[in-house]
């Protein structure tokens, strides 16, 4: 991959990651503020053990989807077929366990207050989840970013027009609420399937068996990580709807939200950055250490800019039922923004298949942050979850950062930001200022 194309494909994913992120941010605010932060963190608890089981049971399809259709581009019909056939066995297995979650007698904390029809809706929105996120793995990893960046904006746009409607015509409920994020998963359904028409015709070949082995194999050893981490990013929420009303469930629930979005640049490069750094061995060991500290110092300087804005959002937006939202939102971006950055080290460990510093840093951090979960929430309630959180960046930051030393054989100071970094962004921020201030002020063509 070419320096050029390895900045298009930057900024392509990252102006993506912009707009759906505005939408999401968009469905989040409204559906906070008609629903309540009760209501509001009723519908997160229904949400959320699907987002959960469909991770755990997804066989690795994250991992497997994205990098076998490059590795094996002459058999994308047999890897098409596979990632639908383990996308409904991932399913079936998501909606026993959840069953089991509400069917058997023990305590449930507030997911005890979803009604029969929630949990219901909640089981439905299992299956057409996973079926939509790894369809769209898999049309991203045949090498058509854009298109997949098309099909998570035309879903995230279809759910804030259907909330709209909702909203106008005063219907916006829970279950209503629900109903959406079932049907919005329908379109990258349908536009993922077209794109990848080409693979439809199938057929059971004698070694098909065996790439189903190599798949599974694959993508269950790297997704141990993955797990691990994505159980760390939600974690808290769970033990949240243990441990405090569903008010407080509803006001973190938009203090994460909101800082999540400070992942946008970081996300954007790490996704172009990975297949460039295994393509590119060469230049790797100046080009890592470069991007993780212009990455971690363009983090950093946005913390308190962000946090006024983010504040300000909720303020303004939201109103004095979410004023406790602000706190944890503060807390949560000091972790958010130091852990983007290190997603370039981890990115380079992947390339050079080391992907054991994964599941130690995942579980590492995982541990840490259920025990101090365990301990600041009761006494800390919303605020002791963030503070858990952030602590648990702090530390898989510090471990990334250990391991890449250790594989890259170059001294921390590597690492460490030099005056040129601040040089080169404020000159790269200047240049950006200039072109755009430029463009409005372009003259006007005659009429």
């Amino acid at each position: 991959m070419t320096a050029a194309s390895l900045g298009k494909n930057i900024k392509a994913q990252f102006a993506g990651n912009i707009l759906f992120s505005l939408l999401m941010v968009a469905a989040a605010m409204l559906t906070a503020r008609i629903l309540g932060p009760a209501d509001r963190g009723l519908l997160r608890l229904a949400q959320l053990l699907p987002l959960v089981l469909t991770k755990i049971f997804s066989f690795g399809l994250d991992i497997s989807s994205a990098a076998f259709p490059g590795l094996y581009p002459d058999r994308r019909r047999e890897l098409f077929f596979l990632t639908v056939l383990l996308s409904l066995a991932g399913s079936l297995l998501a909606v026993l366990v959840e069953f089991l979650f509400f069917a058997l007698p023990f305590p449930k904390g507030q997911f005890g207050q979803m009604t029969l029809l929630l949990i219901i809706l909640s089981l439905v929105y299992i299956p057409f989840f996973m079926l939509a996120q790894n369809l769209m793995t898999f049309v991203r990893g045949c090498g058509q970013i854009s298109r997949s960046v098309h099909v998570q904006l035309i879903q995230t746009a279809a759910l804030l027009v259907l909330l709209l409607i909702l909203i106008v015509l005063g219907r916006l409920t829970v279950i209503w609420s629900m109903v959406l994020f079932i049907l919005c998963t329908l379109p990258g359904i349908g536009l993922a399937a077209a794109y990848l028409r080409p693979y439809w015709n199938f057929r059971w070949l004698p070694q098909t068996g065996s790439l189903l082995k190599t798949s599974l194999r694959f993508g269950l050893q790297v997704s141990l990580s993955h797990i691990a981490s994505f159980l760390v990013l939600y974690q808290d929420q769970v033990m949240l709807g243990f441990m405090v009303p569903l008010e407080q469930v509803g006001q973190y629930m938009i203090s994460v939200s909101i800082a999540e979005r400070m992942r946008l640049l970081p996300n954007a490069v790490s996704m172009a950055f990975l297949p460039h750094l295994s393509s590119d061995l060469q230049n790797r060991q100046t080009e890592v250490p470069r991007t993780f500290r212009l990455t971690l110092l363009f983090c950093l300087l946005s913390i308190m800019p962000y946090g006024l804005l983010g504040t300000a959002a909720i303020v303004l937006l939201l109103g004095r039922p979410y004023a406790g939202s602000i706190a944890p939102f503060l807390v949560l971006i000091a972790g958010v923004a130091v852990v983007s950055a290190a997603d370039i080290l981890a990115g380079d460990l992947a390339a050079r298949q080391k992907p054991k510093y994964s599941v130690i840093n995942g579980y590492t951090t995982f541990l840490l942050n259920l025990v101090l979960n365990l301990l600041l929430i009761p006494s800390m309630s919303i605020l002791g979850a963030a503070l858990a959180s952030t602590l648990a960046y702090w530390l898989s930051t510090v471990l990334w950062i250990l391991f890449y030393l250790r594989e890259s054989k170059r001294p921390l100071r590597c690492l460490l930001f030099e005056a040129e970094d601040f040089r080169f962004l404020f000159r790269t921020a200047g240049g950006f200022l200039r072109h755009t201030a430029g463009r409005f002020r372009k003259p006007a063509g005659p009429a």
